[in-house]
Order: C-alpha cells, then structure tokens, then sequence
C-alpha cells in the first residue's frame, strides 16, 4: 500500500528506530496505518552494534510487519553462508571444558546470528524511504492536549522546538527510555554490581584461519567441518567477509574495576580485561588477543522493574495534576519498558514481539477511526490494558531469567556449580522427553520448524 494515501485521521508516533520501533514501523505502513518515526542519532551515524542471536518470538515479529521480499532479504543476512543457521549456544568453563552443549537437546529453541546494525538498517530503511522517519530529531517531551474532550492527542516536542502531533505515541527509545519516564513509569535502572565490557571486529579469512581448531569449531555453523586441512578452508571460505565480525564481552565486578577505566588509552583497558581472565585458558586469552585494539564498549546495563498491571492507574492517583502520567495514549515497547540483561540472549528477541501483540491492536483502532472519525479513550484503554498483559508477564519473565536486576555468577569451579550444569542438561533431558511422549499423542513436533532457519 502506497504509505502517502491515508484517509483515516488516527495516526500513531514512534519514538526511536530501534529493532522494535522500526519493525512496527514496517507494520504499520504495510497496513496503510499514518505512522512517523523520529530518530535522535543521524542517518549515517556509526551504530554498527554487536552481533545478537534471534529466535522465534523475533521471526514471528519479522513474520507479522514484512512482506514476503523484505522478510526474504532480511533472512538472507542471518548468519555465516555454511547451510546450517539454526545454532544453539554451547557453555564452557574457564579451562575451555565443555560444561553443556544445548544443541544436543533438541527441545532447547535454536537461533541464527546476524549483525545488530545490519538488521536494523534494514528495518529502518524502508521506513525512511516511504517518507516516515526523520533522523536527528531528539525527543524532549509530550503533553495532552485537548484533555477528555473527543479531539483529545498527544502533542509531542523535539529538542529543536518542532512539535508533532497523534493519536498513540509509542515509546521505543531503549533503556534510557524519556518516554518511560515522562509517562510516570520510570522502571529503568542501572545495575548495582558489575560492569560490562564489550567489543568486537571483523573476521576476515586471513584471521579465521590463523585461529586454533578449537576455536574454529564454536563458531556458528562450523559443528559439522571436518578436521582436514581441506575442511578447515572450506570453513574459511564459506562465509561472507563483509558480514562477519567476532566479539567479546566480559563482565566485572565493580569493586575490581579501576576508576576512570572508561577514559582510559586503549591499551589500557585491553590489559585490563586480559588481567581478568588472566587464568583462563589459553583458548579465551586468544579470543580477546583477536579483538584487542578494537574500541572497548565499557557500561553499566540497565534493568526494568516489573511494574504492575495497574501501574498507569497507581501512577495517576499518585499524581493527580499531572494529566499525561499512566495516560493510555502512551505505550511502551522493547527495552523502553522490559530492558533486560544480555546472557539469555532475549532482549531484541522480546523486542520484535512486542510488534506481534501490538500491530493488530492498532490496526483495529485505525478501523475504528476511519469508520467513525476518531477513537475514544475508552477503546484506546482497552487496548493498551490488551497489549499490556500479554507483554508485561511474556517479557518480564525473561528478565527474571536473564538474571533479574543484576548478574548471578555460576562458579563452575566449585562443586555446587557444576552440579548446577548436570542439574541443568538434566532438566532439559527431562523436558525433551516430555514433548516426546506427548508428541506420539498429539502428532505436534518437538520442537517448532522455522523455514527461515534453514533458508540458504
């Protein structure tokens, strides 16, 4: 549908260009929905991203805002060229030791590998190109306009004076989230004890294949390579330069790390980060040798507190002059509202499902407003409330997951830890069983076929 021929009056505000925002974005044009996106960074700006690892609830999100061709070329992006995307994620001790490899259980859900920045450019894109999305335009606030009455929006101001104005505005601007804030949620903290380090480059051959076999073999796709000389070029080979990168991240304690650490020189911080793993294998201590010299991400994540179902009618009654807290026109999604600790690998996951719950709710009252002239409060509470209980418990149960509001180290030196990871590939022996036998019953697969995954 031509994104320029609206006839419905409803229109709908998407702070931040993120994952999630854009791919509602993408949505909400396919369905002839009046949607602007604003974007504080620049169009050009370097935000190339660290690789990230999409599962299912991220396909169904691809699934439910792109047409065919778009979610055909976004697919052709997934991972190295080898034939096999669909991975799972293996866990190794300090001493390079398998302590659980969860592609041996077949209930556990698999995941492809693509750049960050690689796939929200090309989410965004098509966004900008239909004339929807406006870069370098920071969010300042939003206030209610024309309160209760039937021609009652939201009005929303950027950091240059400019103003725009809707029907829903939907917050998607991250962890650091103003919208989040502004609307009286405020769930979003930093956590209290470690720091992150992170950083990545490329993988050109020529680094590949100086690499160690060991090293070879985690790589996404490259479980069946053989041993050969032959097999290991092949590897080399098989997959795209310009797509590939290997990246580091490590997580320290705060009381270890030294001041001022993230102004320091370069080398500084890379010899900070070998010191702590300065006992490690010497398999580990070759990975950070291959990503040192890249520029050092040092930051303290964020974590949402989980608010309540009713949290828009507490924050109201708690601040009873301030129309624009818990007002039903403002929805939160991705890490604006559930951002969550990287280990578990389900932030973007959660992200692009948000789009899932939210994009036929909008659509249904883009309906309403084009049959009736514009949309009642009621009908937008009722669908934000909607939204909300499917997101609140799905996403903030993945937060608890991802290791709550901070970092729970497993310490797979000492018995209790390693009895923690039989405990745990046990469990999953358990629950592929499980779905085994109920299987024979009901004809349903172990695990669910995602096309995409096996896409060449």
């Amino acid at each position: 549908m031509d994104p320029n021929t609206h006839k419905s009056p409803f229109k709908v505000i998407i702070i931040g260009s993120g994952l999630a925002g854009a791919l509602l974005a993408n949505g909400l044009i396919r369905e002839g929905i009046n949607v602007h996106v604003y974007e504080r960074y620049e169009r050009n700006s370097r935000r190339d991203g660290f690789q990230i690892r999409l599962t299912l609830p991220a396909i169904l999100g691809l699934r439910s805002c792109l047409t065919p061709e778009h979610l055909a070329a976004v697919v052709k992006n997934f991972g190295p060229a080898t034939g096999v995307k669909g991975e799972a994620p293996r866990v190794l001790h300090k001493d390079f030791s398998l302590l659980v490899d969860f592609s041996r259980f077949p209930a556990y859900g698999k995941n492809v590998p693509i750049n960050r920045g690689i796939l929200r450019n090309a989410l965004s894109e098509p966004v900008y190109e239909a004339g929807k999305l406006d870069f370098e335009k920071s969010f300042e606030s939003f206030e209610v306009i024309a309160d209760g009455t039937e021609h009652e929006k939201i009005r929303v101001w950027f950091h240059d004076g400019s103003s725009d104005e809707c029907d829903i505005l939907i917050g998607a601007d991250g962890s650091y989230s103003k919208v989040n804030k502004q609307v009286g949620l405020d769930s979003i903290h930093p956590i209290k004890k470690h720091i992150a380090f992170a950083a990545k480059c490329d993988l050109p051959t020529a680094r590949f294949s100086k690499m160690s076999k060991e090293l070879r073999v985690y790589l996404p796709g490259s479980r069946n390579q053989d041993d050969t000389q032959a097999g290991q070029e092949a590897a080399g080979k098989a997959y795209d330069e310009s797509l590939s990168s290997i990246m580091v991240g490590l997580n320290v304690a705060k009381e270890i790390v030294p001041k001022g650490i993230q102004d320091a020189d370069n080398d500084v911080q890379w010899d900070f980060v070998a010191e702590c793993i300065r006992n490690w294998s010497s398999k580990h201590r070759e990975t950070v040798e291959l990503v040192r010299g890249a520029p050092l991400h040092i930051y303290t994540p964020r974590v949402a507190t989980r608010p309540s179902r009713s949290w828009r009618k507490e924050v109201r009654s708690r601040t009873p002059g301030k129309p624009e807290y818990g007002h039903p026109r403002v929805w939160l999604m991705g890490d604006a509202v559930h951002a969550m600790l990287p280990p578990r690998g389900m932030g973007a996951n959660q992200s692009m499902y948000d789009a899932v719950t939210m994009l036929p709710l909008l659509c249904k009252l883009d309906d309403v407003a084009k049959s009736r002239g514009n949309v009642s409060l009621s009908l937008i509470e009722e669908a934000v409330q909607e939204y909300e209980a499917e997101m609140i418990p799905r996403s903030f149960e993945w937060v608890k997951k991802s290791g709550g509001d901070d970092f729970v180290p497993v310490d797979s030196s000492t018995i209790k830890g390693k009895l923690f990871f039989i405990l745990a590939a046990q469990a999953l022996n358990l629950v592929c069983l499980w779905y085994r036998f109920k299987g024979i019953f009901t004809g349903e697969p172990l695990v669910e076929e995602i096309p995409e995954f096996s896409s060449s």
